[in-house]
């Protein structure tokens, strides 16, 4: 019976050790460049407020071992040989978890949940950003932190060799002191308090960084999966008739008396999603300087949006927003639900029952994150991916440079032997832009700067041969970015746009800029707007040349919270802790909350 308590006691103690030792330390020192003023007392903060849910982790790894002690008890045997199995499956789970955890931070800037699973199907885009130099180190990592695991639950595992395996006659004490720890397993996931040990309640600090380093990935890894699929039951704050009434003054969805830019209502139209371009990157939009100074000046000569948020910080969310004028969610991401997917609406689904003809062109592997499933489900009839390119030409991690899709595209534009009867429609996304920017271009010495200077090269060049074909007199060019650069904190009031810019001979009006808030999935509802076609469908989004704009403002969501701007300031709420940790407004606070329950209530219904 000793041996048996011991077991149980010097593991459990042992992932606590484990927690408080490895892996907090390694997290923290890992990205302490997000910590604005680390201390000895905030360490000491991390731990006290994280402990309790690193007990429950500790809890949970103890489940399997527990139950393994149990079933050796009933048939009289020796549970060691079956643990020794158990701790090698473990080991290997446990130092993947704490290695990505504190090693993806600095590209999601947010805590191991669900979304990792989503990449082990896709191993090849997963680590299609970083070199074989940071793969060789993180594998170093990797095994040193299993090396430490493994001494760890081997130790105890040696007090288990000399348990008797046949007949003892202190049996039904050793079954007592079993229910007696299973018992206290389960209070220690449970917690002794009035809630649960859920992740969010370590939240202490208004500097997310400090919170996420109190946070156990494994809790939050399991937490996540086990309210993944609840979305009609989260943020429910209010009663349903009054959000749906708030929500039709948000979220108008008809046009009022739309002001027509386009000079006839069935034009050819391209929209290009550029990768991660944010207005950081653009003179004209107050960015940098000699980045992009022909995106600068395709902003200064079309209609111009100078205020238009992101819907995320993902090229996916940016899809979902942009085309299918969908929200992001700060908890997940709707674009790996099949079933909800094809049950979203889409620009070109609602182009094709107009006539048009669509395709979606990428040069990247259109199966990464579900896209390509979300490509045909919105509506696009044709889809060109990096395989239907020539092989010498995927140059780059991601596949082919920006130049070689943009020049299949003003191909396909300007050929003469297309059915001029039926209008066409393409979404483009680029893909140059991206970690690691390795691409054919030499500008700048900064290799990401150079990066994005390549991508405004490669933009310039498409619109200036576009300009001088037939195909550009009957042409609604839209550019924008799928999302913004990710070298900012998505907690901070401050959050930069994207640009938004509509060009080509079909827009009748002179060049100017709109400076009114708006976001990124409005584009639909302007889209159809123009082309006198219903878009209340798009419940999310709004036609914000309409008169019946009347409430500007931008939603924006990151992972466990969003952003609520509007004339009178920027609200940063934290859906974890349930607080605004940003520019705390009752009014906006509410707003934000009403929307992220209509969003998650609509999401149960897809």
């Amino acid at each position: 019976m000793k041996q048996t308590v011991k077991y149980v006691v010097s593991q459990f103690v042992g992932w606590l050790l484990f927690f408080i030792v490895v892996q907090k330390p390694l997290f923290v020192v890992y990205n302490l460049h997000f910590g604005k003023q680390m201390s000895i007392a905030e360490m000491w903060r991390i731990y006290v407020n994280g402990f309790p849910v690193d007990v429950t982790a500790a809890g949970y790894l103890m489940i399997v071992p527990l139950l393994m002690c149990w079933l050796a008890l009933l048939l009289r045997a020796n549970p060691t040989r079956w643990l020794r199995v158990y701790n090698i499956v473990i080991t290997v789970m446990m130092a993947l978890i704490t290695v990505a955890d504190a090693c993806l931070y600095e590209f999601w800037e947010y805590k191991l949940d669900n979304t990792v699973l989503y990449y082990i199907d896709d191993p090849k885009n997963a680590f299609a950003s970083v070199s074989a130099g940071y793969i060789a180190t993180r594998l170093v990592m990797l095994v040193a932190v299993g090396g430490v695991i493994h001494v760890m639950l081997s130790w105890p595992l040696k007090l288990l060799r000399g348990l008797p395996s046949g007949e003892s006659a202190a049996w039904w004490k050793i079954c007592l002191a079993m229910l007696v720890l299973s018992v206290l397993n389960l209070v220690a996931i449970r917690g002794l308090g009035i809630y649960p040990n859920m992740p969010y309640r370590v939240y202490y600090s208004d500097v997310q960084f400090y919170n996420h380093s109190a946070v156990n990935p494994l809790a939050n890894v399991v937490y996540s999966l086990a309210t993944a699929n609840d979305f009609d039951r989260e943020f429910q704050c209010y009663d349903d008739a009054e959000v749906e009434r708030a929500m039709a003054r948000l979220f108008p969805t008809e046009s009022d008396s739309t002001e027509v830019i386009l000079s006839n209502r069935r034009p050819d139209i391209v929209v290009v999603m550029v990768e991660s371009f944010g207005s950081g990157f653009i003179k004209s939009l107050g960015g940098m300087d000699n980045v992009a100074p022909r995106m600068s000046a395709l902003c200064d000569s079309s209609v111009c949006f100078t205020r238009c948020y992101g819907a995320s910080f993902r090229t996916e969310r940016g899809l979902a927003g942009a085309i299918s004028g969908y929200l992001a969610q700060p908890t997940t991401n709707i674009m790996r639900y099949t079933h909800k997917v094809h049950n979203l609406p889409g620009l070109p689904k609602s182009l094709k029952a107009a006539g048009y003809r669509t395709q979606f062109i990428y040069g990247g592997d259109a199966s990464f994150f579900n896209m390509n499933d979300w490509m045909a489900a919105s509506g696009h009839d044709k889809i060109v991916t990096e395989n239907d390119f020539d092989a010498s030409e995927r140059t780059q991690e991601w596949g082919v440079p920006d130049h070689v899709p943009l020049d299949y595209l003003l191909k396909d534009l300007t050929a003469g032997t297309y059915d001029k009867s039926k209008p066409r429609y393409t979404t483009l996304l680029t893909l140059s832009s991206h970690m690691p920017f390795d691409v054919p271009y030499h500008r700048l010495d900064d290799k990401k700067l150079n990066a994005f200077a390549y991508t405004d090269s490669c933009l310039g060049n498409f619109v200036d041969r576009l300009k001088v074909s037939p195909a550009w007199d009957n042409l609604l060019l839209i550019i924008l970015a799928d999302h913004n650069f990710n070298n900012h904190r998505m907690d901070e009031e401050d959050f930069p746009f994207i640009p938004l810019l509509l060009t080509g001979g079909a827009v009748k009006v002179a060049p100017r800029r709109i400076d009114v808030l708006m976001s990124q999935t409005d584009l639909p509802a302007i889209v159809l707007g123009q082309l006198g076609l219903n878009h209340d469908e798009f419940i999310f989004s709004r036609d914000v040349l309409a008169r019946n704009y009347v409430y500007p403002f931008a939603f924006n969501a990151f992972n466990n919270g969003f952003n609520l701007r509007d004339s009178t300031g920027c609200t940063v709420w934290d859906t974890a802790a349930d607080r605004a940790i940003h520019g705390d407004d009752s009014r906006r606070s509410r707003t934000g909350k009403i929307i992220l329950q209509s969003l998650y209530k609509d999401m149960g219904r897809r």
